[in-house]
């Protein structure tokens, strides 16, 4: 049996964090985006030494697995210093990292914003290197500000970083091309911010902005992102708040497929955030069957052996 239905655009918020600060030494740190990334959709950019430097570390191996296990991901950190590092320097810290970690993409720093054909071809060449290796890794590119559409069709990125700066995001305003593209496609930094309420209102902004992610930090100097902000909790609770309301709005979609004598796969459609996903065969006791947080509001699932599967019906919970 299924269930369909359509799906209504979400303008849900996830985190993109840089997190530049090393868990051996910042596990708090580290413990904190785990707990975050249970509750709502979280990237963490990991950058040991300016890229993967030269030897896996146990501590990121640590942490990396109990952010992506709470439901997170993890993309390693690359610079390209505005097309103007040798493009063998970056496929080869592509490689390392590949080699040393177990990671969800890449965050391809100092990203040209023009439409010069040679630097266009090498940030196609990088995308293009990232997904031989695993189709299904996510390519962030940061330009920092505004830029051009070719970017994201080419394509150089499947999310492009169109604001990080410590002022100015009051009056900014995204090129009118990105809102013919999806919220994921979009992300802000902000940082360099002391004021909890200003932070508040500049996750209302991203969204109204169809940005499906931003970070707001009040740390600043020469590394803005070496530690998180003070009102942490606050913006992890602002964005979880945001997120249960575009569940409301959109409720999920389920589509529930026999893939077995006794089992069956459930396809969900919502807005992106956590979803507890629970079968019944009675429709009065609910088992849970997953927790899921998702960035994007998909997800599947397997529910084996129900030996009742005919009766057996299932929903999902924000």
């Amino acid at each position: 049996m299924a269930w369909l239905g359509v799906m209504l655009p979400s303008r849900a918020l996830g985190l993109l964090v840089p997190a530049y600060f090393d868990p051996g030494s910042s596990s708090a740190d580290w413990s904190a985006l785990t707990a975050a990334s249970a509750r709502i959709p979280l990237a963490a950019i990991m950058n040991p030494n300016n890229g993967p430097s030269t030897s896996a570390k146990a501590a990121y191996m640590q942490a990396i697995s109990q952010v992506r296990n709470a439901g997170g991901r993890v993309i390693g950190y690359v610079y390209s210093s505005y097309a103007n590092r040798p493009i063998e320097q970056v496929k080869a810290d592509i490689d390392r990292y590949n080699s040393y970690y177990t990671l969800d993409g890449f965050f391809v720093d100092e990203v040209t914003n023009d439409n010069v054909p040679a630097h266009l071809a090498y940030y196609g060449e990088i995308y293009r290197y990232i997904k031989e290796k695993q189709p299904t890794d996510w390519v962030v590119a940061n330009p920092g500000i505004n830029t051009l559409e070719v970017y994201l069709t080419q394509p150089a990125a499947d999310t492009l970083v169109t604001f990080e700066h410590f002022t100015g995001y009051d009056n900014y305003r995204p090129n009118t091309w990105t809102q013919s593209h999806p919220a994921t496609s979009f992300a802000h930094l902000c940082y360099g911010v002391s004021s909890p309420t200003t932070m508040t209102n500049y996750v209302q902004l991203a969204r109204a902005r169809n940005a499906a992610y931003i970070y707001v930090t009040d740390d600043s100097g020469n590394n803005p992102w070496d530690t998180l902000p003070s009102y942490w909790e606050q913006e992890v609770a602002r964005i979880e708040q945001l997120n249960r309301e575009a569940a409301s709005n959109h409720p999920p979609v389920l589509q529930i497929f026999r893939s077995g004598a006794n089992s069956a796969t459930i396809s969900v459609s919502g807005a992106p955030g956590r979803y507890i996903l629970k079968g019944s065969t009675n429709l009065r006791d609910w088992q849970p069957v997953v927790t899921n947080v998702s960035p994007d509001g998909q997800f599947s699932a397997s529910d084996p052996a129900q030996t009742e599967l005919p009766k057996r019906v299932y929903r999902a919970e924000e």
